[in-house]
């Protein structure tokens, strides 16, 4: 069975929290977790500094995704979440996400089907 945990890289110059707001403004049933972090449809998502950016190879390095920002991590915590349910809210997240203030691209087993 493919992993349902996902990443979304995110770069940009929003915040880690007005990066949630665009999330919760987009899922309103995403409820409050702790710090920069909400539950959402069964998973956990959190928002966390890239320890590797570098907003140079960000823009240079043909897998410049890997220098984003931002990680946001969607882990599920519901065993009845499958993969039909990760592929459309990571569609979900990133229309939320990727615009005008951030651009951001999905990290998953299932990438290819976002």
């Amino acid at each position: 069975m493919p992993s349902l945990q996902f990443l979304i890289m995110v770069d940009g110059p929003l915040t880690a929290a007005e990066l949630l707001d665009l999330i919760r403004a987009r899922l309103p049933d995403a409820k409050p977790y702790r710090r920069d972090s909400v539950d959402v449809r069964g998973n956990l998502l959190e928002i966390n500094t890239n320890e590797g950016a570098d907003p140079r190879l960000a823009v240079t390095d043909e897998d410049g995704y890997l220098y984003f920002r931002w990680r946001v991590e969607v882990t599920p915590t519901d065993r009845s979440v499958d993969e039909a349910q990760q592929i459309a809210l990571a569609r979900e997240l990133l229309r939320a996400i990727d615009g005008q203030q951030a651009r951001a691209t999905v990290c998953a087993a299932f990438e290819d089907r976002v």
